[in-house]
Formats: structure tokens, C-alpha cells, sequence
């Protein structure tokens, strides 16, 4: 049986077979007991889990029953590292595939595949409407609807807002290699081990799927924010499952260009050891999977109706499926070039943190443009928010930033601030890390060849939440392949 994953906005809604089943298999499972492996909680809770947070917003029973294997099966999800999109393509194959078995049982569909929200569809002028069976308060002749049941920010739409100026994008798209160099940039994230919470985001997870993340889940003001704003609550809104169909539907249309480097290396290939990636299949088994399972071809490899709509990937050459590239490009190593000397503390008023660099410019980076990338780091960064958001501007030393123009401001997110940051998870409270590509600001800036350092000025947006402290930023070069 092959389920074919579909967008949302062709099904025939609102409220298409799909979409009614889909609500209708939510509210079966919300209620089910927490212990049960096939209970809405129960799978939520792998992908991370607050247990006082939960019980203080009424999402547990007081005295819940905790299930056995919690430590191996909870608080589980992949973010930060090169884990991150094979992991949550296991975690949407169980997910669809217990929400399946329950639709057939009931006389539904015997292939339902869960649909995808193609919020970056430039065909369709509402893609970044949350789609209104998330929002309707009924649906099914008047049934209370499971999908609009969830704790939201107030956008109703994706795109630039006050505390967040930046709108999501595809150019993750055009990242030619999986995994990155130490200070730069890649598709699917930096090595990593089992890590629920790593140290630097890779593209695709860094825009689009952390911007909607916090657009969604609200702003990043002390008040308390939505579901999706926070990794210990996001897979309680039905809205994250097919918001992570999407992104893992980015990932398949990525591999379908054999100008792109999908990494095949044993230890990715085989997954983190001791701790493994464990699901539950539809008759609550555990069991576990590697994320070579995950590739084209394998038994976790999904079926979707289109990879072209949304996904900034042209048509496949041979017009097949996903493939990995059998000849994948290699960039040069990275070089760091740039770095300031300063811990700083963010808050809503702009400070300002000079990078001396390392090299004369017109040996680094006057080059700067077909062949070399530049890339700035906003390092081990640290809060008690969720998730934080902060804008960095770099100029010229000593110039005024607010004579920089726009594109002088990169908005870095950081989705799972608190995770990182707290002591007793498994990075001992190192933090995140942002990468950004700067080529064409520091193309700009050090045109004229002669200056030795930047100025970086960071602040968080209008309506920022409690302050955040940055270890260091830092500036890298690599050669393209």
C-alpha cells in the first residue's frame, strides 16, 4: 500500500475526506491514556515533553500514568544537527502510520497519507494562511474540532511581524552540500550525536522550519506564548505534523538535484549509539530505525503528490523520484577569519561588538563572490525563552547602524533557547548557534580593501522577552565547489 502525501490546498477543501479523517483520528487519540504508546500525548511527548508545563495547562491528568521506557521514548527529537531531518521523517512515518491504521479500522481510507501545508506555494496567493480547518471551531455537522484545539500566537498568516522582521524563505533551497564545515552552512546541519538539542541549526531547519515555528507559536515577550513556540509542547498542535510534512517534503524535492550532496556516511547512515531513534508503530511496538531507512528507496521514504509547487527545485532530470547524487560536490574547508573578543548580554537596546579580522582583506575576502562564501556565527547563545529572536546589523567601524540599509540586518531565531540552555540537559547549558551567509554584506562593507574589522550591533526586536547572552560571533570563509 503506498500513501501519497498531498497539499492541503488541492484536496477539494476546506474540510476534504483527508481533512475529516484527519480531525477525526486527532480526537480519537487525545483519548487515550498517556501510557499508551499510540495516545496523542504519549507521541507528542517524544518529540519533548515539560511535565510540570503540561500539568499546569491541563494537558495531563493530575497523577498521570508514566509509562516505563519514558527515559528511552520521551523528549526524544532531533534538532541542531545533521540528525534532524531523518528523524523527524521516522517520527512522520509513525505518526501516519497509527493515525492510518485507526482511519481504516473505522471503514476510512485504507491508504490516508497525511497532507502537507505548502506554505511557500508563490501559485497559491493564500499558502501562508494557516488553512482554516486548523481554525474553524467546528467541523463534521457541529463536532467540537480537534485541529483548531491548541494554544496559538495571534497571526492567523506567516510573514514578517514586529517581533520577528523576516518572512520565511526557500533559500535553503540552493545549499548545495547536507552537512557543514565548522562555521558555516549546510542543508541538513553540522555532525552531531544524539542530541534533542544541538549546537548550530543547517538550513532547511533554520528557515523555513524554525521561523514558522515561532510565527505560529507567538511572539517572544515573557507572556506565555503558543504551543509551537516551544519544542516541549509543538507536536501537541495538530498544526506541527503538517507543518513538518512540508518540511520534510523540502528535503525530498532537495535530493532530487543531482547538483546536491545528501550525506551517505556510515555514522549518519546508522544513527547516533547507545541512545537510538525509537517509534512506536499502530499496535503501540517499539522499535527502532536508522536513518538510512530514511533515504529514497528505503522503507521510510515517503510519497509525495508533487516536489515542485513551494519547493524551489525544478523537475527531477529523469523525472523520477528522490534519488541521492551519485557524484556529490565538496566545498573546500572552512577558514575562521573574523572574531570579536566580547560576551555580550541582548535585550531590546542595541549593543555593539567590533570583530577584528584575522587576515587583510584583500587576501580574504576581496574575492568574495562566485567561488568563496562568508558566514557569520552568533554563538552559544543562552535564555530562559523557549525560543529567542535577534536582529544583527553589521557595518563599517564605527558607523552609525541606522544609516545601514535593510539588508544590512540579519533576524537569527533560535528555537529551543531554553533546552540549550538549561544545565541539566545533555549540552550541559552550551547553547545554540546561528549561522548566517554575510557574502554579500561583507562584499559590500570591505569592497574598498583595507578594513581590518566589522562592527556587529544586536537587539531583539520590538517586543523582545528576557534578555540573552551571546559567548562570541564569529566570521568564516569557505571555497565552493
Amino acid at each position: 500500500m503506498t500513501r501519497t502525501r498531498t497539499d492541503i490546498a488541492k484536496l477539494g477543501g476546506p474540510w476534504s475526506e483527508t481533512m475529516v479523517w484527519y480531525a477525526r483520528a486527532v480526537g480519537e487519540l487525545r483519548t487515550r491514556a498517556f501510557d499508551q504508546p499510540t495516545a496523542w500525548t504519549y507521541l507528542a511527548a517524544i518529540h519533548g515533553v515539560d511535565f510540570q508545563g503540561w500539568l499546569n495547562q491541563n494537558i495531563l491528568p493530575p497523577n498521570p500514568p508514566i509509562p516505563q521506557e519514558a527515559r528511552r521514548i520521551f523528549n526524544q527529537c532531533q534538532h541542531a544537527g545533521w540528525f534532524f531531518l531523518p528523524w523527524h521523517r521516522g517520527y512522520l512515518h509513525a505518526f501516519e502510520a497509527i493515525l492510518g491504521d485507526w482511519i481504516a479500522s473505522q471503514g476510512g481510507p485504507g491508504d490516508w497519507a497525511l497532507p502537507y501545508w505548502n506554505y511557500l506555494n508563490t501559485n497559491d496567493p493564500n499558502a501562508r494562511d494557516i488553512p482554516s480547518e486548523f481554525v474553524d471551531a467546528t467541523f463534521d455537522g457541529g463536532t467540537t474540532n480537534p485541529l483548531s484545539q491548541a494554544t496559538r500566537g495571534p497571526a492567523t498568516t506567516l510573514g514578517p511581524q514586529a517581533w520577528i522582521p523576516v518572512d520565511i524563505s526557500l533559500n535553503a533551497q540552493t545549499e548545495t552540500i547536507y552537512t557543514s564545515d565548522p562555521g558555516t552552512l549546510g542543508y541538513g546541519g553540522p555532525i552531531s550525536g544524539f542530541a534533542q538539542q544541538g549546537n548550530a541549526f543547517g538550513g532547511n531547519e533554520s528557515d523555513p522550519h524554525n521561523l514558522v515555528h515561532v510565527m505560529v507559536g507567538g511572539d517572544n515577550s515573557p507572556s506565555p506564548q503558543g504551543w509551537m513556540f516551544d519544542p516541549n509542547f509543538a507536536a501537541l498542535d495538530p498544526l506541527f505534523w503538517v507543518h513538518h510534512c512540508n518540511i520534510d517534503r523540502l528535503w525530498a524535492a532537495w535530493m532530487t538535484s543531482a547538483a546536491h550532496s545528501q550525506e551517505t556516511s556510515r555514522p549518519w547512515r546508522n544513527g547516533p549509539f547507545p541512545r537510538q531513534f525509537t517509534m512506536p508503530d499502530a499496535n503501540g511496538n517499539l522499535n527502532v530505525f536508522i536513518p538510512s531507512e530514511t533515504l529514497p528507496g528505503e522503507a521510510l521514504a515517503p510519497t509525495y503528490d508533487d516536489l515542485v509547487d513551494g519547493t524551489g527545485i525544478p523537475p527531477a532530470a529523469s523525472g523520477g523520484p528522490a534519488m541521492v547524487s551519485a557524484a556529490p560536490p565538496t566545498a573546500g574547508p572552512s577558514r575562521l577569519i573574523g572574531v570579536n573578543d566580547q560576551s555580550l548580554t541582548v535585550t531590546g537596546t542595541q549593543v555593539r561588538s567590533r570583530l577584528a579580522m584575522s587576515a587583510a582583506p584583500t587576501q580574504t575576502l576581496g574575492a568574495v563572490g562566485g567561488q568563496q562564501r562568508v558566514f557569520l556565527n552568533v554563538e552559544g547563545v543562552k535564555g530562559q525563552s523557549a525560543s529567542g529572536v535577534v536582529n544583527v546589523t553589521l557595518t563599517a567601524p564605527g558607523a552609525d547602524p541606522g544609516d545601514a540599509g535593510p539588508e544590512a540586518t540579519k533576524t537569527l531565531v533560535f528555537f529551543g533557547l531554553a533546552n540549550a540552555t538549561s544545565v541539566e540537559g545533555p549540552h550541559g547549558g552550551s547553547g545554540l548557534s546561528q549561522i548566517v551567509d554575510i557574502t554579500e554584506i561583507a562584499t559590500r562593507l570591505m569592497s574598498d580593501g583595507q578594513v581590518d574589522a566589522l562592527d556587529a550591533h544586536l537587539a531583539q526586536p520590538e517586543g523582545g522577552g528576557a534578555e540573552l547572552t551571546v559567548d562570541r560571533i564569529s566570521i568564516y570563509i569557505r571555497e565552493e565547489p
